[in-house]
């Protein structure tokens, strides 16, 4: 009898096996990166993005005031508000609580994920979001990335399980409470709910999309009725949603989008989120690169694309992760206003669309005859791993880390947020409580200044020196903080965000003594303090 030829494994099938043989020590042996990695890149300054401290403040409202936390979700003020309620303010606490939220993800991607794609692309992704100093700054951040990263893996979970088995009555109740959750967590995750629907019907699993969909809808109600019993509140709230209808988020004037507008947002996003910002979390692109590349972002739609067709008929685990992307991306590209800019809006996708590309340039060589396109791709993960952990190293700063451990909160920030906050801080110890100050970033001063409440400023849209003095005497405001925040963070080219000292220009200009300064810190880039003098206006 002739005997078979048995094909020798290539390299890419040892990698797997030995990845399946020893897959519960790689796991622990990547939490342990992924710990060491977020204890040197611990931060325990406040974002000068402001939103950390805002969910804060607000979950700080939720707890004492009762007061519901609306405009950008309320589950996750209300997860903090849980250990507020227990430790207080403390800041560290608070942090500490986003690397065991992040611990926990990265545990739950690996339950999620083994026995249903191949452990090397598991733990390819996994390490790669673990060295990551972008991914991995949001261990010690109070934003809701964490949370929503965390919150994406039941839906994940309910998902697999609902395809495999079938229809469960009850597991699809779960799933619709779970996509609920990602939606009210963030205003995105209206997309999550269309990921789910769309994986259904594309499966022609019809009768799983309506009782999703009807489950959700019910909850939903549920939510809202039990809201409006509370707190008294409308149905839905204006909020953030309402903003990205705008050309411009803080120049309403400018009036609404069009549509061919939404559709430039979706074409200049790619450009920015993936040629430029998904290239640097994964280290394939320095930091200190601001180009865009119509290029890099097309190979990159190329790539993905082919890695979704192919999982369709080889993966459908792997499809879903491609569904999922392709809508959250998709949503975010058309619904963001170019200027916001910031990375850690794609951070809560990152390790799928890590997944999804890896695997596309993995079908790719099996195209390809030959070894060498496997060693490739080996030595491209490798680059990227390599880059990506580089990156991080330099981010490192260890000396700033043990001062503000030892109680110095300003050690870290540039001069102009240090005169900033710590003339918060001063107002906070030294003004009388009935006094009410106005910012341009209220909620990071109320953490400096002791719990003290400011009201913030962040338009300027009269030129009536009237209008604007009776704004601020409506409020009972006392006094306002002119800071000398930079526009561009990187470099004090003496460009600041002017609001503030374009709202006191006017009102000086037809009552030089209305606005009386009181106290300045620093020299350079300095904080004011002004006093106002409504009699003086009269």
């Amino acid at each position: 009898m002739k005997k078979e030829k048995t094909i020798a494994p290539n390299l890419l099938d040892k990698l797997e096996a030995w990845c399946s043989l020893y897959q519960l020590q790689i796991m622990m042996g990547i939490l342990l990166v992924f710990t060491l990695f977020s204890a040197l890149l611990f931060n325990m300054r406040v974002s000068e993005g402001g939103d950390d401290s805002t969910y804060i403040i607000r979950a700080v409202n939720f707890i004492k005031e009762g007061r519901y936390p609306s405009f950008q979700g309320p589950v996750y003020p209300m997860f903090l508000s849980l250990v507020i309620g227990v430790f207080g303010v403390n800041l560290g606490i608070l942090k500490l609580s986003s690397f065991v939220v992040m611990l926990a993800s990265m545990w739950g991607f690996y339950k999620v994920f083994k026995q249903r794609i191949r452990y090397s692309l598991l733990f390819a992704t996994l390490l790669l979001a673990s060295v990551s100093s972008y991914y991995v700054y949001f261990t010690s951040q109070t934003y809701s990335e964490g949370l929503f990263i965390l919150l994406q893996l039941p839906v994940f979970a309910l998902t697999f399980r609902i395809y495999d088995k079938g229809t469960n009555y009850k597991q699809l109740l779960l799933l619709s409470a779970a996509v609920l959750l990602t939606v009210m967590t963030r205003t995105i995750g209206v997309g999550v709910l269309v990921s789910v629907l769309l994986f259904f019907i594309l499966n022609k699993r019809y009768k799983e999309t309506l009782w999703i969909l009807g489950g959700f809808f019910v909850l939903l109600a549920v939510v809202l009725l039990v809201k409006v019993a509370i707190w008294q509140n409308g149905f839905f709230d204006d909020g953030q949603a309402s903003t990205l209808m705008y050309k411009h988020p803080y120049q309403m004037d400018q009036g609404k989008e069009t549509l061919g507008g939404f559709f430039m947002r979706f074409i200049d996003n790619s450009k920015l989120y993936l040629s430029k910002h998904f290239l640097r979390m994964v280290g394939l692109r320095s930091a200190t690169v601001l180009s865009l590349s119509s290029g890099l972002t097309l190979l990159l739609y190329g790539i993905f694309l082919f890695g979704v067709y192919k999982s369709f008929t080889k993966n459908k685990y792997l499809f879903f992760v491609g569904v999922y992307s392709a809508v959250m991306l998709g949503t975010t590209f058309v619904v963001l206003q170019k200027i916001w800019d910031q990375y850690r809006l794609i951070t809560p996708y990152m390790p799928f669309m890590i997944m999804v590309l890896i695997y596309g340039l993995r079908q790719l060589t099996k195209l390809l005859t030959g070894k060498w396109s496997q060693y490739v791709l080996l030595a491209l993960v490798f680059v990227s791993l390599s880059g990506s952990a580089l990156q991080s190293f330099d981010k490192i700063d260890l000396l700033t880390l043990r001062k503000n451990l030892n109680g110095d909160l300003y050690e870290g920030y540039t001069d102009d947020w240090r005169h900033y906050l710590s003339m918060a801080e001063y107002v906070g110890k030294e003004l009388p409580k009935e006094s009410y100050v106005a910012v341009r970033k209220p909620n990071m001063a109320r953490i400096y200044g002791n719990g003290k409440k400011f009201y913030g400023i962040y338009r300027f849209e009269s030129n009536d020196a009237d209008a604007l003095l009776k704004r601020l005497k409506d409020r009972n405001v006392s006094h306002v903080i002119m800071a000398s925040l930079r526009k561009n963070p990187r470099i004090n080219n003496g460009q600041t965000i002017n609001t503030l000292q374009r709202y006191l220009y006017v009102i000086s200009k037809k009552y030089p003594r209305a606005i009386k300064m009181e106290h300045q810190i620093g020299k350079i880039e300095p904080a004011y303090l002004f006093r106002i003098d409504y009699e003086a206006a009269k």
